[in-house]
């Protein structure tokens, strides 16, 4: 699947948010997606930028439409849920919206502060200085034994 179709589902079904929110509520989709079922949700991957994990396409699409800390709403003509939900199975889709109504109260800056202080993020950071742009990619092995990781409370 590809993330821009996440993106427009999360807008869709949750309403307007900033860009930054939308973003880390896209990594941790995948990221549990790849603890759970040991396989990426999305064909992309995530950079660790200074502000957290960020899938480049769905930034390219949205950026003329919001700023970092803007709200952007969908404003698809189409319908994101029933093209979403013919492409995954029903245990998919309750992953994806259990950790977007998890995380979905959570502040784009709480939610940045969090992506900071996981290894996923701090290792694609690593050499790098505090406000250093960077394209490195967050490794989804990373992610997915990260994750799982917390999933069985091991640290």
């Amino acid at each position: 699947m590809d993330a821009p179709l996440l993106a427009d589902f999360i807008l869709h079904n949750y309403g307007a948010m900033s860009h930054l929110k939308l973003q880390k509520l896209l990594y941790y989709c995948e990221a549990y997606h790849l603890a759970y079922f040991d396989t990426s949700l999305i064909h992309q991957d995530f950079e660790a930028w200074v502000h957290g994990p960020v899938c480049r396409e769905v930034f390219i699409q949205l950026k003329n439409k919001a700023v970092l800390y803007s709200d952007i709403a969908f404003t698809g003509d189409y319908d994101p849920v029933h093209q979403l939900k013919n492409l995954l199975t029903t245990d998919q889709v309750e992953l994806i919206e259990d950790v977007v109504n998890e995380l979905v109260t959570w502040t784009g800056l709480q939610l940045e502060a969090t992506t900071h202080g996981e290894k996923p993020w701090v290792e694609a950071r690593i050499g790098l200085g505090p406000a250093e742009k960077s394209s490195k990619k967050i490794s989804k092995t990373t992610m997915m034994n990260y994750y799982k990781s917390e999933l069985d409370g091991r640290f």
